[in-house]
């Protein structure tokens, strides 16, 4: 239990830090927010059962994380980096370039579980600092991550599919609730693929994950 916790240390020191500064800058309402909407997003219907995804994405990147853990300790920490880059660059944005999206007006709202979940979601969740989405960045860094561990048996090729699945349904759930704009999500996404090309060509860091996973 030691060796996995000592496995997971540098996400486990990291989130701390986050969540106080994500919460920090979410209190922040008056800075002079820029809207990241486009009219493009306007013609993504609303979709109320996209809330389901949405909350999975809760259980989806701890859990997968998990069992990248369990599969690839290199992979592993592969991950971790990858996360804690994009949160940082976003925490970053954020801050100096303060954003929010306008689209929650697109919303339309019954009186059934999935309406009143939405309701819940946007009670705690304001429509500032969107950009890019880290629902989308950390899915994505979930999906490839364990998509490159090592496949050995059918479990593991359904697994795969299933987290692939997940993964993309989380990514349109952004959208179809209004949560996020195609911005934040093409970005996300681009977020994503300039950091796991840097953190494979970083001659240090690919020294750091060689070691850390040796000795641990």
């Amino acid at each position: 239990m030691k060796e996995d916790l000592k496995m997971a240390k540098p996400i486990l020191l990291y989130m701390p830090f986050y969540l106080l500064y994500f919460k920090l800058i979410e209190s922040f309402t008056t800075r002079n927010f820029h809207d990241t909407g486009i009219f493009l997003d306007t013609l993504i219907p609303f979709n109320k059962y996209f809330i389901i995804p949405y909350f999975l994405w809760f259980i989806f990147v701890p859990v997968f994380g998990f069992l990248i853990f369990k599969k690839d300790k290199k992979e592993f920490l592969n991950f971790q980096i990858l996360l804690i880059l994009g949160m940082t660059l976003f925490l970053f944005i954020n801050t100096f370039f303060p954003t929010k999206v306008e689209l929650r007006s697109l919303c339309m709202y019954e009186n059934d579980i999935f309406s009143n979940m939405i309701r819940y979601l946007q009670k705690i969740d304001t429509s500032t600092n969107v950009f890019p989405s880290i629902h989308v960045y950390n899915s994505i860094v979930t999906m490839i991550c364990f998509c490159r561990c090592e496949t050995k048996s059918l479990k593991d090729y359904i697994y795969k599919y299933i987290n692939i699945i997940i993964c993309i349904l989380i990514i349109l759930s952004t959208m179809f609730l209004k949560q996020h704009s195609i911005l934040d999500v093409v970005f996300g996404i681009l977020m994503f693929n300039v950091f796991d090309i840097f953190v494979k060509k970083s001659e240090k860091i690919e020294k750091y994950v060689e070691n850390y996973a040796i000795n641990n």
